[in-house]
């Protein structure tokens, strides 16, 4: 008898711990911060800034790589794959440093409409479209994310 109510005490026990657990929540994607735009003569312009995720789970992620697609207007113009190793404590924000440099040629525009839009401080949308690789419990999976915000390129 007394083996049964151990067999059944076991039982129990892994039940509840077995509930107690929960799957790993994907991180969040908040979006850009820092958002800075550095215009390095007529031809090429810097952008960079902190791309900010909320880690929901109760213990740590690490974020391992982040893939990006970088859209101007509407129009494709650069993919960015960065690997990384970054922690990220639970229930809270963590940054990841983005630093793109885009060409005239990347953005399919002309010295004297370029000229002319940042003389005038014109606005442009620009979209990162993509998916950050996390790493939880010693499993490895995707976070989707797009984010879309008016940048003012000026001289």
């Amino acid at each position: 008898m007394n083996r049964l109510w151990i067999n059944w005490l076991t039982i129990v026990v892994v039940g509840i711990i077995a509930a107690s657990c929960s799957a790993p929540e994907a991180p969040d994607f908040k979006g850009i911060e820092n958002l800075k735009v550095d215009v390095e003569g007529l031809n090429r312009a810097r952008i960079n800034g902190d791309a900010i995720f909320f880690n929901p789970n109760n213990r740590q992620i690490t974020l391992k790589q982040v893939d990006v697609e970088v859209s101007v207007e509407g129009q494709k113009v650069k993919d960015i794959s960065r690997e990384y190793d970054i922690t990220a404590d639970p229930n809270s924000e963590v940054s990841v440093p983005i630093d793109v440099t885009l060409t005239l040629e990347d953005l399919n525009m002309n010295l004297l409409s370029t000229a002319m839009s940042m003389l005038n401080g014109a606005e442009k949308k620009i979209r990162y479209k993509g998916k950050a690789r996390v790493k939880m419990y010693g499993f490895s999976f995707n976070v989707p994310f797009d984010y879309e915000d008016d940048v003012n390129i000026a001289l």
